[in-house]
């Protein structure tokens, strides 16, 4: 998923709701430098994913060995702890996320 459809979604949902597994920590994904990786958070509120995902935007993170890599609406995003290789973050993966089974 795009870094803005990410931010397109989460925009909305109530920012007030905790969910019991979400992300934050924004950072360059170690499996391709390019990308966004965040990391799992347990009982976050909406609206701080979405600041989370809106502070991504347009920022440079230094990839895990190096080199400057600049994020856009158009970076695919993914779910990993810093330094490790996740899964992709997708719309199926943000619902379950965002309102369960």
């Amino acid at each position: 998923m795009h870094l803005q459809r990410l931010i397109d979604i989460l925009e909305k949902e109530n920012p007030d709701r905790v969910i019991p597994l979400g992300f934050n920590h924004p950072h360059s994904y170690r499996g391709y430098y390019d990308c966004l990786a965040f990391e799992f958070e347990k009982n976050v509120r909406i609206g701080d994913m979405l600041r989370s995902a809106k502070s991504a935007l347009n920022k440079i993170y230094v990839g895990y060995k190096g080199g400057e890599y600049k994020m856009t609406e158009f970076t695919d995003c993914y779910l990993a702890e810093y330094g490790c290789c996740g899964e992709e973050l997708g719309p199926t993966l943000l619902a379950y996320m965002l309102h369960g089974a």
